[in-house]
């Protein structure tokens, strides 16, 4: 019987005695890596992209693609005078793998945009569905462009 009750009150001290390494996270067990998430998405998507026809667009005049987290982070700039509006950053999460097409919501307070960003043939295709809530009549537009890797 004191064998079994000094069995017992090691067993019980050892319960209480934190025997991890203290570099030991557990969170890391069942998380992948930023660069093991990167491999699984297209990377020709990733870089900056001017559109095609240069100067001459009234649209988007560039769009920088990066890879952050779990998805894309995406800028944009338009065509403004005496230089380009900046767009901001918007984020394309939880994609699948390999994929070579995602949408983004842009609000611009005067318009709101849907866009779709595929690659084909090597190109950067943005399809642009735009609706003016600005009170201002213009009608809704769907515009097609094409950008080039720089």
């Amino acid at each position: 019987m004191k064998i079994f009750i000094t069995t017992i009150s090691l067993l019980l001290s050892f319960l209480g005695t934190n025997v991890e390494s203290p570099n030991y996270n557990i969170n890391s067990l069942y998380q992948t890596t930023d660069k093991e998430l990167q491999k699984n998405l297209n990377n020709d998507i990733i870089g900056l992209w001017v559109n095609e026809q240069g100067d001459r667009t009234r649209s988007i005049t560039k769009c920088k693609i990066s890879y952050k987290g779990n998805g894309f982070v995406v800028r944009m700039w338009g065509a403004c005078l005496p230089q380009d509006c900046d767009w901001g950053e918007n984020v394309a999460n939880e994609l699948e793998k390999g994929t070579n097409k995602f949408e983004l919501y842009w609000d611009q307070e005067f318009a709101e945009s849907a866009i779709t960003y595929e690659i084909i043939d090597g190109k950067l295709e943005m399809t642009h569905n735009r609706h003016y809530k600005d009170n201002s009549g213009r009608p809704d537009t769907t515009l097609i462009e094409y950008f080039i890797k720089e």
